[in-house]
């Protein structure tokens, strides 16, 4: 029996997929014209995707296996280092187009959408902070796949408060000495080296918010180990754990900035991976919206009571509109990063509009699908675990709410 694409089970047929594609080049208004260069990053996308079987992606979410063969496959098409420059392996792309292919790989090919983006976001502090040796070592191995990324901030007791994380480091001769859990770690159980966040214990620092200090820890290393494997509701398949330091040893060479730095570092960092959720989160509204067009096209097929079309095609158009919301907001953080006036805020509000958005198309999608909408074989439940996922994932959305408001008031 021939494989079953996973596009064949979706309702944007590969004609609906063009037309859409040059609509995106030719759409004005906010989000403005995209250049042949994004748009071909989306192509090589729908293309890679296009080549993921449905019965991969479903079996990495029921079995919680991680594919590293199609990491490293994405990778080797030049999305595993896609924002950075030649010099360090990367292939010179921008946000944007990293935003546009995170959307594709959230709607249609979800193995590889979360490593990537956690891939990406622990080399933006190497490329922002690290040294050129540092650079040479992780980056350059990173982008063509050989090395996987993973970023160590939550904790059993710290959540998205970083001045709270009970993690320790202490210099000893010419090695830190770290000690300490970190829990809930994305590709952790797979990476090759993490980013990794504590608290720099030194004279008169133990005390103060800004010993937090960032590093960059191999996964070789002595006194490192992986610790519990998580069986998560959503986001099933990435890899998720607990990573665990007993009087780890790491060289001082690997220190990531400077003492103190770790809160900048991560911030400035997770800015941006925010902007990657979001767009992840369109892709699942779009998914789920895409299901129940097809579902209720077929009901007016049926003969569906002019009545109850009505009533069906309202709670259409309000999610389609409310996808098309996120995907405006989410689109202006990613410019923004490009013009180089990156926005914190921006980011924290699209991850929240984004992820809030996939969870309710999400809900109401299948409320309108019925029975069906519950069955793994369409995805609609795969869509509606991960966007819950989504809302709580770096940094939950009250946090967001928080850090909005904070701004608006200082």
């Amino acid at each position: 029996m021939a494989t079953v694409s996973l596009y064949d089970c979706y309702i944007y047929a590969r004609t609906r997929d063009e037309i859409m594609l040059e609509t995106k080049a030719t759409s004005q208004g906010q989000t403005g014209k995209f250049t042949e260069e994004q748009l071909s990053w989306l192509k090589k996308a729908k293309d890679f995707a296009r080549r993921v079987s449905l019965s991969e992606v479903m079996a990495s979410d029921r079995e919680n296996v991680f594919r590293r063969d199609l990491f490293e496959a994405a990778c080797k098409e030049g999305m595993g280092a896609l924002p950075f420059p030649p010099t360090y392996g990367g292939s010179g792309g921008d946000y944007l187009s990293f935003a546009l292919l995170n959307e594709e790989f959230g709607r249609t090919c979800m193995p590889v959408m979360s490593s990537l983006g956690v891939h990406v976001l622990c080399q933006e502090p190497i490329y922002r902070f690290g040294t050129e040796e540092q650079k040479q070592k992780y980056l350059v191995p990173a982008a063509s796949g050989k090395y996987l990324g993973a970023f160590g901030l939550t904790e059993p007791n710290a959540g998205s408060d970083t001045a709270a994380i009970e993690t320790t480091a202490k210099l000893e001769g010419d090695h830190y000495i770290l000690n300490g859990t970190k829990t809930f770690i994305t590709s952790g159980a797979s990476a090759d080296f993490y980013i990794v966040m504590a608290k720099l214990l030194e004279p008169g620092a133990e005390s103060k918010k800004g010993n937090i200090t960032s590093f960059i820890v191999e996964r070789g290393f002595e006194g490192f180990a992986i610790g519990q494997k998580f069986d998560m509701l959503g986001m099933r398949g990435y890899s998720t754990c607990e990573i665990v330091f007993n009087d780890c040893r790491v060289p001082q060479a690997n220190l990531l900035g400077a003492h103190g730095e770790g809160r900048k570092v991560a911030l400035s960092s997770l800015a941006k991976g925010r902007i990657t959720i979001a767009a992840q989160s369109i892709g699942w509204a779009q998914g789920a919206l895409d299901a129940c067009t097809e579902t209720l096209r077929r009901y007016y097929l049926d003969g569906l009571t002019s009545a109850d079309a009505a009533g069906q095609a309202l709670a259409l158009g309000n999610l389609a509109v409310l996808t098309e919301s996120a995907r405006v907001l989410t689109y202006q953080a990613a410019r923004l990063v490009d013009a180089g006036e990156a926005s914190v805020t921006l980011a924290a509000m699209a991850k929240t509009q984004a992820t809030d958005v996939a969870m309710r198309v999400a809900t109401e999608a299948i409320s309108l699908i019925g029975i069906d909408g519950l069955k793994p074989d369409i995805l609609i439940e795969r869509i509606f675990r991960d966007a819950k996922a989504g809302q709580i994932y770096e940094g939950t959305n009250q946090i967001q709410r928080m850090l909005i408001a904070r701004d608006l008031l200082k």
